[in-house]
């Protein structure tokens, strides 16, 4: 609770695009109430005053390239000592020219979503034709200028049997990353876009598979907390401590490793399988507005302070929501009762989402507490594999 890892600034509403889940329900010009230059400014010097280590800007929209300020900002960050990614939406704006832009301003990473392995499923979820065809082109330019960026995959029904391709072209293109959002229903997306809860633990169990692979950084992130539950078990039955019939292997997970394996043509899972293998951390994040409000999270949309009024510093340490959402005791439902409560507690924007309670249950959350009983050590687990395979230790995403 000291400070968060990253800020993300939802920099502009404005978009070109139409994407089915977008969480901001972007449109196509700014709204008039957006941070101004100068106050993009003193949002980063408030960054700036949770001391070093810095949290990470993060920078996304709407389409941050439809900000005509957007370099001069990066740079002023850059200049102060922060890591700065941003998420562009691949429109016309996102071109070699503005590729080469983002470098020279000194932007670390470049996130760029990929929710389709082709055009027909990628455009039919963006809502705009020729978006697959600008991602594959922006991949190559940033390769060639030694850009590193990572790809975003938001999880639905539309996609998810199709998550070993969309892994594999990640890995063609270059990316640093695969990054794997779950599904809210928030903004445009809605519940009916959402895989079921027994599906969302086959991904999650395929995830820790592909985390076994010395590929890339893979990562499941937002809408993703009931997968530290997923891999502590599965590290238990690693060590011999949990039966393998726990995991409750379904039709969708088998689907998906008897996919993948087809997909490797012939150099098996096993083969290529690392007992180091790269993955990403847990993101302790806090999301601010287009306007200065400060949410807990992207997906949970209730304001606790704004930047226009207040420190982000001051927003932060006073957040109460914050403190609750960390305590196990003020979860209700089955979140509270599981034997799992201090790794995970369940997502609480999904919660919100669904419920309008960000202290509910995780509506989409398969296991039973009580099913194996008292799990001696979890937190030390997840604590393990964050050193060796997740990243930084310490490091929590809690919303």
């Amino acid at each position: 609770m000291q400070k968060p890892v990253s800020v993300m600034w939802e920099s502009t509403i404005a978009c070109g695009l139409a994407c089915r889940h977008c969480k901001a329900s972007a449109r196509k010009i700014p709204d008039p109430d957006e941070l101004t230059t100068v106050e993009g400014m003193n949002l980063i010097d408030q960054i700036l005053e949770f001391g070093k280590p810095y949290p990470i800007l993060r920078i996304t929209g709407g389409n941050a390239l439809m900000r005509s300020d957007i370099f001069e900002l990066i740079e002023y960050a850059k200049d102060e000592g922060l890591n700065v990614t941003i998420a562009p939406s691949t429109t016309p704006l996102f071109n070699r020219e503005n590729i080469m832009r983002l470098k020279e301003a000194g932007v670390d990473v470049v996130a760029m979503s990929i929710d389709g392995h082709n055009a027909e499923l990628h455009d039919g979820f963006r809502g705009v034709s020729g978006t697959f065809d600008a991602m594959i082109k922006a991949a190559e330019i940033m390769r060639e200028a030694a850009l590193p960026f990572r790809l975003l995959t938001t999880v639905t029904k539309f996609n998810v049997r199709f998550l070993p391709e969309i892994f594999l072209l990640a890995k063609k293109l270059g990316a640093v990353g695969w990054y794997l959002y779950m599904l809210i229903p928030t903004g445009r997306a809605t519940i009916e876009h959402e895989i079921s809860a027994a599906e969302f633990e086959d991904v999650f169990n395929f995830i820790y598979d592909l985390m076994q692979l010395r590929i890339m950084t893979v990562n499941a992130i937002a809408g993703s907390e009931p997968f530290r539950r997923v891999a502590v078990m599965r590290r238990l039955v690693e060590e011999g401590k949990l039966s393998e019939k726990e995991l409750k292997f379904g039709e969708l997970y088998r689907f998906l490793r008897n996919r993948l394996d087809a997909l490797l043509s012939g150099e098996s899972f096993e083969k290529i399988k690392s007992s180091r293998a790269k993955r990403g951390n847990f993101d302790k994040g806090i999301f601010v507005s287009k306007n200065g409000m400060v949410h807990p999270s992207s997906f949970l949309p209730i304001e606790i302070g704004n930047v226009r009024r207040d420190s982000l510093v001051h927003i932060y340490a006073g957040a109460e929501i914050l403190r609750e959402m960390q305590d196990a005791s003020k979860l209700k439902g089955k979140c509270r009762i599981c034997e799992f409560s201090d790794v995970c507690r369940g997502s609480r924007s999904r919660a919100y989402a669904v419920t309008g309670d960000y202290l509910a249950e995780d509506p989409y959350c398969a296991y039973v507490p009580g099913s194996i009983g008292e799990i001696k050590d979890a937190r030390k687990i997840l604590e393990e594999l964050r050193v060796t395979n997740f990243g930084r230790r310490g490091h929590r995403n809690s919303l």
